[in-house]
């Protein structure tokens, strides 16, 4: 009975989250398939697409409106920004940012100085068209499979719901989900799990994985290009390859550590 009452509001934050996301890209698809409308980079496309996007954001706070009698907007609030980050943390959080901006500066042969400008001032839409979908994934889903199936099995779910949950993207031309492959895109999204994991474990912050997850998307954003069809595409060859197999790695390695010495002190 315990195990059904806390598989109950994971399976509904699966619900809401989807639910809400994909009708919302559906819009963008039958749009585009029927009424010639709503094409990427239009105006009006980003309605749809950014109410899909906080899809996850959405359903975390209805869940903790849903089995919080207590529960409300302060608390949600306190929720996203007021844990106290020890030094450590901060620690984590600033290698893994200047981490990403090295890691798109090398593997993609970025070179213009002016390009960190550009992410710095795309960072506000990067939150809300990206970072936002943390107090989801990380803020609540991972947390609750952790306490359930374990770190290494629940960051790893966590990654390919994620996955999952971007699958409408493919079929919207010009985004940079359709410029890759379903398989390729996944297991770039199990590492990126496995790198917000460890953070919001160092950290015990959502919105420093907010942050994390809208930098990533500002950094990808230089690298990304307009193809012969007009449209977004992202290349990825070996030195992209290996930048992404040693972060997993260390994220791994760190992820792994925190939870023993967590494990030792009686915390989990």
């Amino acid at each position: 009975m315990k195990k059904e009452q806390s598989l109950k509001p994971i399976a509904l934050f699966l619900l809401y989250t989807f639910s809400i996301t994909y009708l919302s890209w559906a819009i963008i698809i039958i749009a585009n398939k029927y009424f010639d409308a709503l094409w990427y980079g239009e105006p009006l496309f980003w309605i749809p697409m950014l109410i899909g996007g906080v899809g996850p954001a959405i359903g975390a706070y209805i869940l903790y409106r849903q089995f919080d009698g207590e529960f409300s907007e302060r608390l949600f609030m306190e929720f996203i920004f007021s844990k106290d980050i020890d030094k450590r943390g901060w620690i984590i959080f600033g290698l893994y940012t200047i981490w990403r901006f090295i890691m798109i500066w090398s593997s993609f042969g970025i070179k213009e100085p002016l390009s960190i400008i550009y992410m710095l001032i795309s960072l506000p839409f990067m939150i809300v068209g990206g970072g936002l979908e943390e107090l989801g994934w990380r803020g609540y889903l991972q947390p609750k499979l952790e306490k359930m199936i374990g770190y290494l099995t629940s960051t790893l779910v966590v990654g390919l719901i994620w996955s999952l949950w971007h699958l409408p993207l493919w079929l919207v031309k010009g985004t940079v989900q359709s410029s890759l492959s379903f398989s390729t895109y996944t297991i770039l999204a199990i590492i990126l799990s496995f790198t917000l994991t460890t953070i919001y474990k160092y950290t015990q912050n959502v919105f420093l994985c907010v942050l994390t997850h809208a930098w990533f998307n500002g950094c990808i954003g230089l690298a990304v290009y307009i193809g012969n069809d007009g449209y977004i595409q992202l290349n990825l060859d070996w030195k992209v390859i290996m930048v992404f197999a040693i972060e997993l790695i260390i994220s791994l390695i760190l992820g792994v550590v925190y939870n023993k010495k967590a494990q030792n002190e009686g915390l989990i």
